[in-house]
C-alpha cells in the first residue's frame, strides 16, 4: 500500500468538503438495495460516524486504511481511492451494468508490469506474462480494456456480445460472498449466503462472489465501434479475444438456428477487428423454449455445441482464431465432447462460473426475482484444477494440438501458479481481479522470472 495514503486521502477529504457527508453516503450505499439488520446497521454506521469524526480531526493512522477503504468505496468515493493508489473492488457493486462498463475502477499503475520481455506461446502467436481477465463486464468496453492493459493484464476476453441488444438483470448483479473462504470440492456448487452489502477486503485471496448479469449486450453498431477502438488499444504483448453468444431469435427450437446466430455475430466481431473469437458455449443458453428460470450451459448439449461450433468455424477467416468456452463438465460429458472440439478449434477455455443457490441472510434471494445465480473465486478453485487437468489429458491423449485457456479461483500468484503447472497455456482471473486489480502485477512480480515455457522472439 503507498505510504501516507491515509494522510493523503484525509487532506483530500478535507479539502473537497466530503468529510461531514461521509456517513450518510455510506449509509446510503449499505442499505442501497435492502437493509441490515439492527444491530448490524447500527455498528456499520457508528464505525463510519467515529471515522469521520477522526478524520475531521486529523486523528486517524494507518491502521485506519481498512475501514477508509470500504467507507469510501460503498460511499461512491471509489476514484478518491484509485487517484491515491489504493486498491478497492474493480467493480462498483451499487452502480449499473451501463454505468461500469463506461468507468473502470481502481487504480491504475503508472508502468505497466512485464516479465522483462519474455513471452510465451498462445493461439498462434506470443504474448507478455500470460495473465488476464476473462469475458465480463471488467472487460465490457474499451475503456476497461485500455486500463487492464496497464496494470498488466495480457490476454484479455472482451465481454459476450450478441447480434441484438439484450438488457442486463435488475441490479444488484455482483456481490461478494464472504462465507466461502474456501474451495468446494470439484463441480459442486452451494447454499451461498451473500448479503449486498457485504464486505471481503481488497486483494484478500479468499475471496468468493456471485453474479447474475444475464449476459447483456449493447446493439452490434454500438459494440463493434468500441470493440474496434478496444483492438487498437491492445500492443504486441496482449492478445484481446472477443467472446460472442448466439441466440434462436424466432424460437423455432433448431439448432440449425442457433448456429447461424452465433455464425452471424462472430462474423460481426471478425468484422470489428477480433483477430480471435471465443464462442460462449458456458452461460445459461438453451434450446427448450419451456425451460423456465437459469437455464443450462448450451455445452451440455454435446451435439447443438459441436453444430455451433462447425457453423461458425465456416464463417470465420481461416487467419481467425476460434476458442470454445466450456463450464465444468463431468468427466463422461467432457471427453465425449473434447474429441469432436478439437479439430474445429485453436484453444479451449474454461471454466465458467458454477451454478448456485444463492440468498440473503434472511433467506431471500440476494438477486431479486432470481436464486440461481454464478459462483467464482476461491469457492471453484478445485473445480477449476479438475477440469484444467482433464482438459489438457484429453488434448495429450487425442494427438490433436490445441491451447487450454484456464480460469476459476485465480486470486494470487500461488493459484495462477497451479493452473499454469497443470498445463494451461493462459490463466485469466475475474473474481481475482475484481477483488484486487493489481493482481497481475503481483503474479508477474513473483512469477515473471521462472514462469517455464517461454520462447525467444525475433
Amino acid at each position: 500500500m503507498p505510504p501516507g495514503a491515509v494522510t493523503r486521502l484525509r487532506d483530500d477529504l478535507v479539502a473537497r468538503g466530503l468529510v461531514d457527508g461521509l456517513p450518510a453516503a455510506f449509509a446510503a450505499g449499505v442499505t442501497r438495495f435492502g437493509r441490515p439488520p439492527h444491530a448490524e446497521l447500527d455498528a456499520l454506521t457508528g464505525a463510519a460516524t467515529d471515522l469521520a469524526a477522526r478524520l475531521a480531526t486529523g486523528a486517524v493512522g494507518e491502521d485506519d486504511l481498512p475501514l477508509l477503504t470500504r467507507v469510501l468505496y460503498t460511499a461512491r468515493q471509489a476514484d478518491l481511492l484509485a487517484r491515491h493508489g489504493v486498491p478497492s473492488p474493480a467493480y462498483d457493486v451499487l452502480g449499473s451494468f451501463r454505468e461500469n462498463l463506461e468507468r473502470p475502477l481502481g487504480p491504475r499503475l503508472p508502468e505497466r508490469p512485464t516479465a522483462g520481455g519474455r513471452r510465451w506461446p498462445l493461439l498462434g502467436r506470443t504474448v507478455g506474462f500470460p495473465i488476464g481477465v476473462p469475458s465480463c463486464v471488467l472487460n465490457g468496453s474499451a475503456a476497461w480494456v485500455r486500463h487492464n492493459v496497464a496494470n498488466g493484464w495480457n490476454v484479455l476476453t472482451y465481454k459476450t456480445v450478441r447480434g441484438r441488444a439484450h438488457p442486463p438483470n435488475e441490479a444488484p448483479n455482483w456481490i461478494v460472498a464472504p462465507g466461502l473462504t474456501t474451495s468446494l470440492p470439484p463441480g459442486a456448487g452451494a447454499d451461498v449466503v451473500s448479503d449486498p452489502w457485504d464486505w471481503v477486503p481488497p486483494g484478500s485471496p479468499a475471496v468468493s462472489s456471485v453474479n447474475s448479469f444475464g449476459v447483456p449486450s449493447p446493439e452490434p453498431e454500438e459494440w463493434m465501434a468500441d470493440l474496434s477502438r478496444a483492438v487498437a488499444a491492445v500492443g504486441h504483448e496482449q492478445l484481446l479475444l472477443v467472446s460472442v453468444m448466439g441466440e434462436d431469435p424466432e424460437g423455432t427450437g433448431e439448432a440449425a438456428a442457433l448456429a447461424a446466430d452465433f455464425a452471424r455475430t462472430a462474423r460481426l466481431a471478425e468484422e470489428a477487428g477480433a483477430t480471435v473469437v471465443e464462442l460462449n458455449l458456458s452461460c445459461p443458453n438453451t434450446l427448450d423454449r419451456s425451460a423456465a428460470g437459469v437455464k443450462p450451459p448450451l455445452c451440455l448439449d454435446a451435439d447443438a455445441t459441436v453444430a455451433v461450433v462447425e457453423a461458425v468455424r465456416r464463417q470465420l477467416d481461416d487467419r481467425t482464431g476460434l476458442v470454445a468456452k466450456l463450464s465444468w463438465l463431468d468427466r463422461e460429458r467432457l471427453a465425449a465432447l473434447v474429441p469432436r472440439l478439437a479439430p474445429l478449434v485453436d484453444g479451449i477455455a474454461g471454466i465458467n462460473t458454477v451454478q448456485s443457490r444463492v440468498r440473503r441472510s434472511d433467506g431471500t434471494p440476494t438477486f431479486p426475482g432470481r436464486e440461481l445465480a454464478g459462483l467464482s473465486g476461491i469457492a471453484v478453485r478445485e473445480s477449476a484444477l479438475d477440469f484444467t487437468r482433464r482438459l489438457v489429458a484429453l488434448r495429450e491423449a487425442g494427438g490433436v494440438p490445441f491451447d487450454v485457456l484456464a480460469m476459476g479461483g485465480v486470486t494470487d500468484p500461488a493459484s495462477f501458479e497451479a493452473l499454469f503447472a497443470a498445463g494451461a497455456d493462459a490463466v485469466q482471473s475475474a473474481a481475482g481481479a475484481f477483488a484486487d486489480p493489481l493482481l497481475a502485477r503481483r503474479c508477474v512480480d513473483e512469477l515473471g522470472e521462472t514462469l517455464p515455457r517461454s520462447v525467444e522472439v525475433e
